[in-house]
C-alpha cells in the first residue's frame, strides 16, 4: 500500500476541518443569530395621573399650535422623532403613538389640572401614527419640571397588533434627584429611557431636535 500523498493528506484535512465548522454553525445559528439581533424591550413607566380624561378636539402631532387660537405655544421648540420597533428589529407601520406633557408652567391641559397661570396656546396632547418604517414624529416644546417631576414626556404606544406600551421619556443632563416615579427606576432602565437633544439648524431660534426609538414588549 503506498504512502498518501502531501496533497491528500491536506486534502483530507480541509474535509474534516469543513465538517467541524459546518457542525458548528448549525448548533449556533438560530438562537445565536437571534440572540445578536434581539432588541431589548423599552421599559414601561406608569401612565400617571394626567392622561387626558377627555381627548381634544385638536389633537395632530403639532402641540405648539391650537386650532382657532390666536396664539402660539409657549416655550423652547423640540422636533421629537422616533421609530416604533419590535424585538428583532423590523418596523411597527400603522401604531399609534400617543404623547402628552404639561406646558410651560407646569399645566397639564384637558386633565384635570385647573391651575393657573397656564398656556392654552398649548395642545397638551398629540397623536401620530407611523409610517412605513415605523417613524413617527411630533412638533412638541421642550418638557419643562413642575413640583416633584423632573421633565419628562408621556407616550402611550399601541400597534396593529395588539401590543401595547406606556411610558416616559427624559432629557439627558437634567437633574434627576427626588423625582418620585425615576426612584424606582433602575439605573440602567433610566439610562434607556433617557434622549438626547441637540440644536437643530434651520428651525426657530433656539429649537432642539431629539430622536427615541420605542421597542414594543
Amino acid at each position: 500500500m503506498q504512502p498518501l500523498s502531501i496533497f491528500q493528506t491536506s486534502f483530507g484535512a480541509r474535509r474534516r476541518t469543513l465538517r467541524i465548522l459546518g457542525s458548528a454553525l448549525v448548533c449556533v445559528s438560530p438562537l445565536a443569530l437571534y440572540a445578536q439581533t434581539s432588541l431589548r424591550p423599552t421599559p414601561p413607566q406608569t401612565e400617571g395621573p394626567f392622561y387626558p380624561t377627555k381627548l381634544p378636539s385638536d389633537r395632530d402631532a403639532d402641540l405648539t399650535q391650537v386650532a382657532g387660537h390666536p396664539l402660539p405655544a409657549q416655550g423652547t421648540r423640540l422636533y421629537f422623532s422616533g421609530r416604533v420597533l419590535v424585538r428583532d428589529g423590523s418596523p411597527q407601520p400603522g401604531a399609534t403613538v400617543e404623547l402628552w406633557q404639561c406646558d410651560v408652567f407646569g399645566r397639564y391641559h384637558h386633565a384635570g389640572d385647573d391651575g393657573s397661570p397656564r398656556d392654552d396656546g398649548f395642545q397638551g396632547y398629540g397623536v401620530a401614527t407611523t409610517d412605513d418604517g415605523g417613524r413617527f414624529a411630533f412638533k412638541t416644546i421642550r418638557p419643562v419640571a413642575y413640583s416633584g417631576r423632573v421633565p419628562h414626556l408621556h407616550l402611550k404606544v399601541r400597534t396593529a397588533g395588539g401590543a401595547a406600551l406606556t411610558t416616559q421619556v427624559y432629557i439627558a443632563g437634567d437633574a434627576t434627584a427626588g423625582d418620585p416615579v425615576l426612584a424606582f427606576t433602575s439605573a440602567d432602565a433610566r439610562q434607556r429611557l433617557t434622549m438626547v437633544v441637540t440644536p437643530t439648524p434651520g428651525r426657530e431660534a433656539g429649537a432642539l431636535a431629539g430622536a427615541f426609538d420605542i421597542v414594543m414588549p
